[in-house]
């Protein structure tokens, strides 16, 4: 053992002066990284943190929060310059300081870094640009879905390849009629959620989010045609539909009594595999969220601040967190949605999600964030709901919302994010 060691002490000290150094050229610094407190993204970082700091010398500190303190927190860091958070981890809700980050194209061209990521992934929206320079990079992805008992639409003889929500609907009057006098609904979802109720009319609309000027604004025909097909999928969900949590929701259809339901696919996807917890195992898919819309989509990505000391070790931990085979493991072992094709096309996950993986690939091809700052977001989901549970008219519905929207700025680099998506109104 004794003359091991000295072998290796030998060989440490014929090494060309500086080539430790060389190894870890940032050993020493500090980077200060963020993540939302979710039990899935912070955990896969604190897995990750021994060997980083190991392969690089660089000491890393996780900060996880809960989602509107993380928000809060890099706005009011990045507003104010503090520069107390190296890496950011956020999505278009802190849109409000995309101007703040640091460009990311050069790091990427120099060290020809990349992957198989999904091409709609990769895009102004999902990832994070502001005035043309890439910002951020994606590390999850999930797109919001719809998915279905195999088993009920085999015996009723129905399709399940729609394009529409006009053809979805069709297909629900006809398990409407398949189902009579049993306990099924033909559909479920979770309406007592309201910052849910969202993502279906973003399916619904195909208008403008905002205005030619730059504030926020809907195209108002379009807006009510989707408020009332929205509105009209309560006649096909459980009685109480108005009050169902996502929890709740996620139980009517895992004990078997929805035919359908649109959902977050990932806040299903293990329980409904799961014999202990589902009665629908090897008896549900995943099938297209319709059109004429877009599938309501979560990206995190990570950025780095503009005020950061360290950019350059910030760096290095952006790339050692996200890889291709770290997206795979977060999505095996914490539900995790990757962005990288090459999760969707392993051999071994395709066998046991081919029923859920092909159409998860297209909604997340077609899924676009939106240019809400979140106090939009909460102005159109509290109208919303009220409009839900009837306690208004479409048109005050509206009316509410876009008096609300009328006191909010429409930060630039969502201006930009809405121009890029074809979501803001031609001039």
């Amino acid at each position: 053992m004794k003359k091991a060691l000295l072998l290796v002490l030998i060989a440490t000290l014929l090494l060309p002066a500086g080539a430790l150094a060389q190894d870890q050229p940032h050993a020493g610094a500090e980077v200060v990284t963020t993540f939302m407190q979710s039990g899935t993204y912070d955990i896969g970082a604190e897995q990750l943190e021994p060997g980083f700091e190991e392969l690089t010398g660089i000491e890393l500190e996780i900060v996880a929060s809960p989602f509107v303190v993380l928000v809060q927190n890099h706005i009011t860091d990045l507003s104010t310059g503090t520069g107390e958070f190296d890496v950011i981890s956020g999505d278009f809700w802190i849109g409000s300081v995309w101007n703040q980050m640091h460009p990311l194209d050069e790091l990427i061209e120099r060290d020809m870094w990349g992957g198989s990521f999904i091409e709609g992934l990769m895009q102004p929206g999902p990832s994070g640009f502001f005035d043309g320079k890439r910002i951020g990079i994606p590390y999850s992805a999930d797109a919001y879905g719809l998915i279905y008992r195999t088993d009920i639409f085999e015996e009723a003889g129905i399709s399940a390849d729609w394009e529409t929500w006009d053809e979805f609907i069709a297909a629900l009057d006809k398990l409407e009629a398949h189902l009579e006098g049993s306990d099924i609904a033909p559909n479920v979802f979770a309406f007592g959620a309201s910052e849910q109720t969202p993502a279906i009319f973003l399916g619904m609309y195909d208008g403008y989010l905002v205005d030619a000027e730059g504030n926020y604004a809907l195209d108002h025909d379009k807006a009510v045609a989707a408020l009332n097909q929205m509105k009209s999928l309560l006649d096909y969900n459980p009685e109480g539909a108005t009050g169902l949590s996502i929890d709740e929701a996620n139980s009517v259809f895992l004990t078997g009594k929805a035919a359908t339901m649109i959902c977050w696919v990932s806040f299903v996807r293990a329980a409904a595999q799961d014999p202990d917890s589902s009665l629908v195992v090897d008896n549900w898919a995943t099938a297209r969220f319709p059109g004429p819309g877009f599938p309501f989509l979560s990206a995190w990505n990570l950025f780095i601040s503009g005020f950061s000391e360290n950019p350059e070790a910030a760096w290095e931990w952006i790339k050692y967190y996200i890889t291709e085979e770290e997206a795979k493991r977060r999505f095996v072992e914490l539900g995790v949605g990757s962005p990288f094709l090459s999760t969707y096309e392993d051999a071994e996950l395709i066998e046991k999600y081919s029923h859920d993986f092909p159409s998860m690939v297209e909604n997340l091809n077609r899924a676009e964030s939106v240019p809400w700052i979140f106090a939009a977001f909460e102005i159109f989901f509290r109208h919303m709901s009220e409009f839900v549970i009837g306690a208004v008219d479409v048109e005050t519905m509206l009316e509410n919302t876009l008096a609300d929207w009328s006191e909010l700025e429409v930060p630039e680099g969502l201006v930009q994010s809405a121009a890029a998506q074809g979501q803001m109104q031609e001039g």
